[in-house]
């Protein structure tokens, strides 16, 4: 008797696995965007998106490359890794931390930006990016 083994690691079937493979599988866009105090802010946002790539590294899992990111993504790229077991958030290098919970049609990225000092309407304050595959 002999059993067929599957496709998948035991890796691939870790939650951490799992989380790297979504957050990697494609890029994400059309974002919805809501801000605390200005509401919604999607149409600043229209031409969004963010990619995952997975390529583990120096303690990071990868690197991340932002485009058209406004005043909530001041980054272009970086490294990003998750947040120490933490499966629920992610750290960019420039040590931005984002709360997220993504499935195979959705990411949703929860975050604060800190006031740069003067006007901050827009600019900073709590963030909240629900995204789809580009």
């Amino acid at each position: 008797m002999f059993q067929l083994a599957g496709c998948n690691s035991d890796d691939d079937a870790n939650p951490k696995s799992q989380n790297a493979q979504l957050l990697t599988a494609t890029p994400w866009s059309h974002a919805v965007v809501t801000h605390t105090t200005d509401g919604d802010l999607s149409d600043q946002y229209e031409n969004f998106a963010i990619s995952f790539i997975r390529k583990a590294e120096n303690g990071y899992e990868g690197t991340f490359i932002i485009s058209n990111g406004g005043y909530a993504f001041p980054e272009n790229t970086g490294k990003w890794k998750f947040h120490d077991d933490n499966l629920g958030k992610i750290v960019f290098d420039s040590g931005r931390q984002i709360q997220y919970d993504v499935h195979a049609e959705t990411l949703h990225l929860d975050f604060n930006v800190a006031a740069p000092g003067g006007r901050t309407n827009g600019l900073s304050g709590h963030f909240v990016f629900d995204l789809i595959p580009l």
